[in-house]
């Protein structure tokens, strides 16, 4: 006997619906591999990533016990697998006060739920001196349902920089030392020339106070007169970028004092901007008033070598000197040279009679009246005996004439006393002459000497010049 049909679709639709399940498993079952696949390589990217960070990784449990950590953790602890720390604590590595105090921190910040961001800590000390450090980032470790089980944690060694920061504390404070304790100037300015420090010494030079050099023009010590040329001096090492120069000016004090000070300029250069000035001055006073006194008795000593002692006219050696300069002038620019030379008449009859003592009061006169017919231009000298030569720059023969006759009429007029009761008055003859261009010195003096003698053989007291 024969099923009914509709059993037999039953059936069939069963084991379709089964196979259909079948598949649907097979699916799922294929899904979860690959989420398990993929949650796997998530895992050992992670884990690759943290365990090839520089920085220490690392979770503990509320008493201080790793659960795990990173490679850079491991190595820091001075082992060779995780196996080796998990379950330990990292307390008994350190020196008991620094385990106490790491240890209550942690505690806080389970209690707290507080994290601790950034914190500088030391690693190891070593005779009371820390001789490593990290920066410590510590938040709280939570369960499934948030409870807070224990800390998570981040550490990054700043031993190297800690040294360099050291280093660069230890430097400033030894450079500040030394510049608060020198004897020397020291300040600095911002890009505009305003004061920004001033040191002790500076203080004490000047006179002033802080407050009132600080954010004041640098040049508020610098002698009035010699302040623009200082701005136009540091200006132009600002543009240029000069990265050091020297420098010496004078200062006033507050109280109107002078100082000579010579300063060492240094441009201050920050992410390549200037930024100012740092200077380094020193009080050179002294030094200026040797220097000026050694240049006061240079100056005397060359006075000496060319001065005559009894007329205080240019002797005969720097007659010739001053004459080839004016010949040079002359024939470069053209302009007019006149020369005279002088002679007194009579002058040895007087000196026999009188004595050398009246001889010597009348060449002494004769230069004074000298100086007082000449222009600043001028230059007078005694050329040897009674004899006197002057240079006339930039006048022709004819001025030169009018200069002659001036000299010879107000000498006459002086008036002599030799002797008791005695009045002598005195007479010179002067020859003149305008230099022809490209004429050789001697010739030119020897013109004008004859020039001179022409005169004494024509009756002696007269300016005599060629026609």
């Amino acid at each position: 006997m024969k099923a009914p049909c509709g059993t037999n679709q039953e059936r069939i639709k069963e084991i379709s619906t089964l196979q259909q399940r079948i598949k649907e498993l097979e699916h799922s079952e294929a899904q979860r591999k690959r989420a398990e696949e993929a949650l796997e390589s998530e895992r050992t990217l992670l884990r690759n990533l943290i365990d090839n960070v520089p920085d220490r990784i690392y979770a503990k449990d509320s008493e201080g016990r790793f659960i795990i950590c990173n490679e850079a953790m491991i190595r820091r602890m001075g082992k060779t697998s995780i196996t080796e720390l998990v379950g330990k604590s990292d307390f008994d590595l350190l020196p008991p006060e620094m385990a106490q105090r790491f240890h209550a921190d942690e505690q806080a910040i389970i209690r707290s739920g507080i994290p601790m961001i950034n914190r500088e800590e030391p690693l190891a000390t070593e005779g009371g001196k820390i001789t490593r450090w990290n920066l410590a980032t510590k938040v709280p470790l939570l369960d499934k349902q948030g409870n807070r089980i224990g800390i998570v944690g981040v550490g990054r060694e700043i031993t190297d920089r800690k040294q360099i920061e050291e280093a660069l504390r230890e430097s400033e404070a030894r450079y500040r030392t030394l510049v608060e304790n020198a004897t020397d100037l020291v300040f600095r300015t911002d890009n505009t020339g305003r004061l920004t420090f001033v040191n002790p010494a500076t203080l004490r030079i000047t006179g002033y106070e802080e407050k009132e050099m600080i954010g004041k023009q640098y040049t508020i010590v610098i002698r009035p007169d010699m302040r623009d040329e200082a701005m136009k001096f540091f200006g132009r090492q600002f543009v240029k970028r000069i990265q050091n120069t020297y420098s010496e000016y004078p200062m006033l004090t507050k109280n109107g004092q002078e100082v000579w000070f010579g300063q060492h300029t240094r441009l201050i250069v920050e992410d390549g901007n200037v930024t100012g000035f740092q200077v380094v001055a020193r009080d050179i006073t002294e030094r200026k008033r040797i220097e000026e006194a050694l240049q006061e008795s240079e100056k005397r000593y060359r006075e000496l070598s060319i001065i005559d002692d009894l007329t205080q006219l240019y002797n005969s050696r720097h007659f010739y000197f001053q004459l080839k300069i004016e010949l040079d002038r002359s024939n470069r620019y053209g302009q007019p040279l006149t020369l005279l030379l002088l002679d007194l008449d009579d002058f040895k009859a007087f000196n026999d009679t009188y004595g050398h003592v009246e001889g010597d009061q009348v060449l002494w006169r004769l230069g004074r009246v000298v100086k007082r017919c000449l222009r600043e231009t001028d230059f007078a000298f005694r050329y040897g005996g009674e004899e006197f030569t002057i240079l006339l720059p930039m006048t022709t023969s004819a001025d030169g004439a009018v200069i002659a006759e001036r000299i010879r009429t107000e000498f006459k007029k002086e008036t002599f006393s030799p002797g008791s009761g005695q009045d002598v008055h005195l007479t010179v003859s002067i020859g003149l002459a305008q230099y022809k261009p490209q004429e050789e010195m001697k010739a030119f003096v020897h013109r004008v000497d004859q020039l001179m003698y022409q005169g004494k053989k024509n009756g002696k007291d007269r300016v005599c010049s060629e026609p």
